[in-house]
């Protein structure tokens, strides 16, 4: 009962536009609604496809006693049919991006073999089976603006995952019509038998697709020149099953059956080489809309502007020539190294600075449509749902990928935000701009850090702030060197294994002793109800005046605006703060002093005056919250 795994992702052709090895997107399972979604409050999308952004969907992800057809874990991990065999645990997981879990129903949630998250909560993961992780999904799509969803479909002589995935795509279809988004079936031929995979995908159609399951009939399938759109991912790939005959013989007869057929074809199918199979030219022009694969192809700007030249207008060009509709792929970072071995972040999202120059690439070429890879592909770290932000909301004992791990700190939401953006961009509706052009939270958390490798990492490397401070009669731990600051592992940590440091000795009595340094660029507008909370860790009572303070674009400061924490404690360092050798947390509602007000720049600081001595503090996790 073991469904196959197939992954667009296993493409080891090595392309020469970037060097960057060649990867791919692949399976599905998704579910039915129990509860309905509600209408959409945006304008329902018109079912034309040449004009649209869609997002790839899998709903494969499954759990032991989420009442799925297959009954174990899948996607996750590598699942035990009807057990609990095979849990993910450290070191037994298949997905590289933890999901933000926080707003789906309890009972979709299935606990996991991790250790807490960072903020406490279970380590639990979602399935998407249930009808209303489905709903909440397409209530994502609708409310971020995105135009629909490609149900991926993946074939197989197993009857109880063919069960699962008629589930997943009857469920899809509810809340497409619930939200009014856009979806259509893309098949993928990965891993199906070569002598019978053709008459497979023709059964599949007319029997379930348009028989049992009745999906063309919806009023949200995606309709194109009068005909029901279809999609077939992986004809023509070298390592993909299928003949120049035999896919050309599936085309035509999904053209005969009336359909708007899209072609998921390799990155270099005009010329037929590399990772496409020789003499498929002819196969590739039969298709209504050419789509070539690209995730994995690129990693930086000039990347991107290299497969611009090369391939993205020449393929513009090309369709044109011969009257064909052209959808370009985009995706926003890439990694699988709990998967499959590799860099972890291999190829980093860049704070969405990948996913919006290819968008702007698209968008200045004149092309009206674009394929996001993909909307919950959390396997291997494409997704563009909604993901842990950072070490807080992933387990504390196994590495995953989160949305900060580029170094910023970014909102779960993110890039649901971006793709929205991309798509009002690609249609026209908002200019191009060169830039993201979106903040990277819109609160209410406004900044979070525990210094750990998946969270926002320091701007600047044990650096003095000069004009925010300065520094003055400190020098290093022991008397040598200089004052010094930065990240440390294994010492003492709040959360995780890691925090920030200020260690050195005091050496005045009068004058004041103090040293300031730059911890975090930040653009924190302060609100009323803006909060600023840390713990720190004195080893002695002179390190119980390591803290943290702000400074404002206006070049005024928190140590000395009056702030006082929630107990009447100043924020000015100068004031004693914590229990040696014992972790305190500080809370501040520094929007009575600060608001209206926009934070410049988090410091990590010492200061004090009337005691000299050795002084060694730790301060972690770090926020700044309405």
């Amino acid at each position: 009962m073991n469904a196959k795994r197939s992954s667009r992702l296993f493409l080891a052709v090595a392309l020469s536009i970037s060097g960057v090895g060649c990867v791919e997107p692949g399976e599905s399972t998704q579910s039915s609604p129990s509860e309905p979604v509600r209408e959409a409050s945006q304008a329902v999308v018109t079912q034309g496809i040449r004009d649209k952004v869609i997002v790839g969907y899998q709903g494969w992800f499954t759990a032991y006693g989420d009442g799925s057809p297959v009954e174990r874990w899948s996607h996750w991990s590598a699942g035990v049919y009807r057990s609990n065999e095979g849990v993910p645990a450290p070191g037994h997981q298949t997905f590289e991006l933890y999901p933000d879990i926080s707003e789906y129903a309890a009972g979709s949630l299935f606990q996991t073999g991790y250790a807490p998250l960072g903020n406490g909560a279970p380590a639990k993961l979602f399935s998407s089976y249930p009808a209303d992780v489905v709903n909440k999904h397409f209530q994502w799509m609708q409310q971020y603006g995105l135009d629909g969803a490609a149900l991926q479909r993946f074939l197989t002589t197993d009857g109880v995952f063919m069960a699962h995935r008629d589930s997943v795509a009857t469920k899809v279809r509810a809340a497409a019509e619930a939200t009014g988004r856009l979806f259509y079936v893309m098949y993928d031929v990965s891993g199906l038998n070569e002598a019978t995979f053709v008459q497979m995908v023709k059964d599949d159609w007319t029997s379930k697709i348009i028989g049992q399951l009745r999906l063309t009939s919806s009023s949200r399938y995606a309709v194109q020149d009068g005909k029901p759109v279809v999609a077939i991912w992986g004809l023509g790939f070298t390592d993909r099953p299928g003949t120049a005959a035999q896919a050309s013989e599936l085309i035509e007869w999904f053209r005969a059956q009336g359909t708007y057929v899209i072609g998921g074809v390799p990155t270099n199918w005009r010329d037929s080489r590399e990772d496409s199979k020789p003499g498929f030219i002819e196969v590739y022009k039969k298709f209504d809309m050419i789509s070539p694969w690209t995730v994995g192809r690129y990693a930086t700007d000039a990347d991107v502007d290299s497969y611009k030249n090369n391939y993205l207008i020449p393929d513009r060009d090309y369709c044109a020539t011969y009257g064909k509709a052209y959808q370009p792929v985009l995706f926003p970072g890439f990694a699988w190294s709990n998967w499959n071995g590799g860099t972890k972040n291999q190829i980093p999202r860049r704070g969405g600075a990948l996913l919006w120059k290819q968008a702007v690439n698209i968008r200045s070429a004149g092309i009206p449509s674009a394929y996001i890879a993909m909307f919950d592909e959390y396997d291997e770290g494409t997704a563009i749902a909604k993901a842990a932000e950072d070490s807080s909301m992933a387990p504390t004992n196994q590495y995953f990928l989160t949305l900060s791990s580029d170094g910023s700190y970014i909102s779960s939401d993110f890039y649901l935000r971006l793709a929205g953006k991309v798509t009002r961009m690609i249609a026209g509706l908002d200019a191009l701009t060169p830039s993201v052009p979106i903040p990277y939270t819109n609160g209410p958390v406004w900044f979070r850090s525990g210094a750990e490798e998946t969270d926002a990492a320091l701007t600047w490397s044990n650096t003095i702030d000069s004009t925010g401070g300065g520094v003055q009669g400190v020098t290093g731990y022991g008397g040598t060197g200089s004052v010094g600051f930065g990240v440390v592992a294994g010492e003492q940590a709040h959360s995780g294994s890691r925090a920030l440091r200020i260690s050195g000795r005091d050496t005045l009595t009068t004058g004041g002793s103090f040293a300031y340094f730059k911890a975090y660029d930040v653009h924190i507008p302060v609100q009323s109800t803006t909060q600023l909370s840390f713990w720190t860790y004195p080893q002695n009572s002179l390190s119980q005046h390591v803290t943290v303070d702000l400074v404002m674009t206006d070049g005024s400061t928190l140590r000395d605006s009056g702030a006082t924490d929630i107990n009447g404690i100043s924020m000015h360092p100068g004031a004693s703060r914590g229990t040696v050798n014992a972790w305190t947390q500080t809370k501040s509602r520094i929007g009575q002093w600060l608001a209206g007000k926009t934070i410049d720049r988090i410091l990590i600081t010492y200061d004090y005056g009337p005691l000299t001595g050795d002084f060694r503090g730790y301060v972690d996790d770090i926020e700044v919250a309405n």
